[in-house]
């Protein structure tokens, strides 16, 4: 007879544990379109970094300056709540297999971001139209 309480019980717990690891509805799914000078800025880095300090979120400008937020590989959005936003166009500064490589935003976007966002549960469009 204990035999099935326990069961169930066991049951139970890892329904309650699993449920604990996916907080994919406490993310925010984000999207939006970064305009540089009122032009799509194509090819661009995005980066969220929760204030908090926890995981970050990032995601690629297409032609169109469409970008999608990613937390990991298999995870779309980002942790809800207040973050500090980078936009890069260059991966790093100049070296000497990629002499010609510049930065073409201001460091008040990426080095000194001025940039924040406060990212809420679900689906939401955060726009940027930056000014050189």
């Amino acid at each position: 007879m204990k035999r099935p309480f326990l069961t169930v019980f066991c049951f139970a717990a890892l329904s309650v544990l699993l449920a604990g690891c996916d907080n994919s509805s406490s993310m925010a799914i984000v999207r939006g379109t970064v305009l540089f000078d009122g032009r799509p800025l194509a090819g661009a880095s995005i980066e969220f970094e929760p204030v908090d300090g926890s995981r970050g979120s990032s995601g690629m400008t297409d032609a169109s300056g469409v970008y999608t937020l990613q937390h990991s590989p298999t995870r779309a959005g980002a942790l809800t709540g207040e973050h500090k936003v980078t936009i890069r166009t260059v991966a790093s500064e100049p070296d000497s297999e990629n002499p010609n490589q510049k930065e073409v935003l201001p460091t008040k976007y990426h080095s000194a971001t001025e940039l924040k966002a406060t990212l809420k549960r679900g689906r939401q469009t955060v726009d940027f139209d930056l000014k050189p």
